[in-house]
């Protein structure tokens, strides 16, 4: 397996490229090497979990394989780590620890534009977007942001000093190069928050998230063969009771409360033994609050099955009978596009984000903030799955075509060529 490359140390590279932000001061001392007429990629990552690292890993890619060499910059956290195995055969690949999480970011954000070339820079989220274009303010290098999420008032806004955060988010990232918002609702939102982008100079180019196709064969290809994990066998869990997943973060955004009060009715109607949730634990926040609740009705407790997470969903989703989503807000979710690209029916919400990606498929559409409509669909489901079975299965055709990542990295690489 090659190494990735570390620019500018002994020999070109360090095992696994990983380093501190501390350690670029040597690039100071020995200046940075070229990299061979490759361009050579800056992604800050603010929060390299979930969707965020999906979308990393499904379009960096396939841009890798055209002949740009990535720089990841991140905090310290497991989900880097993951991040890091996942992108381990990316040839000259490097990875930059920030210690001290995201307010470490704006410092090591600026010393690795002091002391490193780049050709371009692609933050990831509107707040290492907004650090990163304080750093390279004068610098400019060519600068794209990503936007993953969209903003709520109350939720995820600006919070203390929101007017002067907003004002001078609006002035450093209008002049960035490009803003990619990676939905239609993600864009709609992000300009009603900042309306200065509307006049300039800034480009705006919504992309839409996409998935690896290839990768969810392989996986799926993998699965049939050795039928691991067996989530019922696992469980205790018989093939006459309906399984449902739950594969969010446990963040109010992603509505675990709002499946819990479902659960509750649900029980109370009769569909304890009918029906049971598995659920992927979250380490990123919110976990020993989110086992406290589950915990605190033991027959709703009887309903909910916790594992660990995984790298790659799939293998959990062939035998879901159902995905649950609950979503009070989303920008552009890439686990219903896996879903339905497998065959597996889901219940959404009318969320931002969420809505755009269920629009014209066979997935169920409720109300957000309705954990009696969850509660309501979910027994429709039980009554008749074979129906809504159906319904998926004879969209998946339709569903990779339209989902397929290879659209999405067209896009990107041409914005890649234009600016880098």
């Amino acid at each position: 397996m090659p190494h990735a490359r570390t620019r500018g140390s002994p020999g070109g590279v360090i095992p696994g490229g990983t380093r501190s932000v501390e350690d670029i001061d040597f690039l100071s001392f020995c200046g940075t090497l070229p990299s061979m007429g490759k361009c050579r990629v800056l992604v800050p990552v603010s929060h390299p979990v979930g969707g965020i690292r999906t979308y990393l890993i499904y379009n960096l890619k396939r841009l890798h394989e055209a002949g740009y060499r990535f720089t990841f910059l991140a905090p310290t956290c497991e989900g880097f780590d993951s991040l890091k195995q996942e992108t381990a055969t990316w040839e000259e690949t490097e990875y930059i620890d920030v210690p001290g999480g995201k307010r470490g970011g704006l410092a090591a954000i600026h010393r690795t534009l002091r002391n490193q070339h780049f050709d371009l820079i692609h933050s990831q989220g509107i707040h290492f977007g907004t650090l990163t274009a304080l750093a390279n303010f004068f610098r400019q290098v060519p600068h794209l942001i990503t936007l993953h999420d969209v903003i709520i008032r109350g939720q995820n806004d600006f919070g203390r000093f929101s007017l002067l955060k907003r004002g001078l988010t609006s002035f450093v990232t209008r002049r960035v190069s490009c803003i990619i918002p990676v939905s239609h609702d993600c864009e709609a939102n992000h300009l009603e928050c900042f309306p200065v982008w509307k006049t300039g100079p800034v480009q705006i180019k919504p992309i839409l998230n996409g998935i690896d196709i290839d990768r969810i064969e392989r996986a799926r290809i993998q699965y049939e063969s050795d039928k691991q994990p067996n989530l019922r066998e696992l469980f205790g869990i018989g093939n006459e009771v309906i399984l449902g997943g739950f594969f969010g973060r446990f963040m109010p955004q992603k509505g675990f409360d709002l499946v819990l009060a479902a659960l509750t009715l649900l029980e109370q109607r009769g569909y304890g033994d009918r029906f049971h949730l598995v659920v992927t634990t979250d380490q990123s926040g919110y976990l020993e609050e989110t086992l406290r609740d589950t915990a605190a009705n033991p027959n709703v407790a009887k309903m909910v099955h916790f594992r660990d997470a995984v790298s790659n969903i799939t293998p959990l989703l062939l035998q879901t009978d159902v995905l649950i989503m609950p979503s009070r807000w989303e920008a552009c979710p890439i686990l219903p596009m896996e879903s339905l690209v497998l065959g597996t029916p889901i219940i959404g919400t009318d969320s931002l984000g969420l809505r755009e990606v269920l629009n014209g498929t066979p997935g169920v559409v409720i109300p957000k903030e309705n954990a009696a409509a969850l509660a309501d669909a979910i027994a429709a489901f039980v009554e008749n799955p074979r129906s809504a079975g159906d319904a998926a299965k004879n969209y998946v055709a339709d569903a990779v075509q339209r989902f397929d990542v290879n659209i999405a990295t067209e896009q990107l690489l041409e914005i890649y060529r234009s600016f880098g």
